[in-house]
């Protein structure tokens, strides 16, 4: 985080065009059959070259990411795959990389400073620093290089790493919406009646509702997570558009902790979309 990397990606010009045109439909992203399953997304990895600080990779995986608002066909936000071709690719213990192209954050420092302060108050979050990226000699501009969420960003917060990790894409503990968290590692059957568990609960009437949340949810976490996305007026965030989050369920405690993503729109005063209250 003390510097900004140097990324020198080298792709066919027919590829590079494949990738950063690829893009999701509206529509289609927020279709009702996503309370079952997660959306699929476009994306897809063909093979480029890298440079990072020097160090070439001759053959990585690369595709677009994003889900609606970060979308740029100019400037795609990008995860490179340092192990797709190569199974031994990896740089510091590290084989996926994710380049974030702050679309919806002029100012460049809402996911740098953010996932700071989120640390700060102790709540888990990924790691965060600056990249110059240039695709075949030509600069994109500076992108966030945020820490992947897999294993070793779970090993590193939580001190193990086989429990069940899920993404948050505009969904909430909605009856009949415990398929719709999408499963990234870990055991997905325990995880998923974990969440079924957690939404009976919301959907309940136990008068010590708090109590059952907390044999499900580690509440302490929680509260500091809520309270963060809040001071950092995160609209887009978990408390604010049920998106951009991940929850894991710790092995060792059996509960979940919730985890910010997506921090590009923090620091904002007002939401620009009308919030739907959430279970929670």
């Amino acid at each position: 985080t003390d510097r900004v990397l140097d990324i020198q990606i080298t792709i066919d010009e027919r590829d590079w065009d494949t990738i950063r045109y690829q893009s999701r439909n509206f529509f289609e992203a927020l279709q009702e059959s996503r309370k079952y399953a997660p959306t699929d997304h476009p994306y897809t990895y063909v093979e480029a070259s890298v440079n990072i600080d020097g160090i070439e990779f001759p053959q990585v995986g690369i595709r677009k990411k994003g889900f609606l608002g970060s979308l740029n066909s100019n400037r795609p936000s990008l995860k490179i795959k340092l192990n797709h071709v190569d199974k031994k690719g990896q740089i510091d213990g590290l084989t996926n990389l994710t380049f974030n192209n702050n679309q919806q954050d002029v100012s460049l420092i809402s996911q740098f400073m953010g996932y700071a302060l989120f640390n700060a108050a102790g709540s888990p979050v990924p790691r965060c620093a600056y990249a110059r990226v240039t695709v075949n000699g030509n600069s994109l501009g500076i992108y966030s290089h945020v820490e992947t969420m897999r294993k070793p960003l779970l090993k590193r917060v939580f001190g193990n790493d086989d429990g069940a990790l899920y993404e948050g894409t505009v969904v909430d503990f909605y009856p009949g919406w415990e398929g719709s968290f999408e499963h990234k590692t870990g055991e997905d059957k325990l995880g998923r009646e974990k969440i079924q568990q957690l939404i009976e609960v919301l959907e309940g009437e136990d008068e010590n509702i708090e109590q059952a949340i907390g044999r499900l949810v580690d509440l302490d976490s929680f509260y500091t997570f809520w309270a963060m996305e809040g001071l950092l007026s995160f609209w887009d965030g978990y408390s604010g558009n049920k998106n951009n989050f991940y929850i894991y369920l710790n092995p060792e405690t059996d509960k979940f902790h919730f985890i910010p993503w997506g921090a590009d729109c923090m620091f904002e005063r007002y939401s620009p979309i009308i919030i739907t209250k959430g279970p929670f």
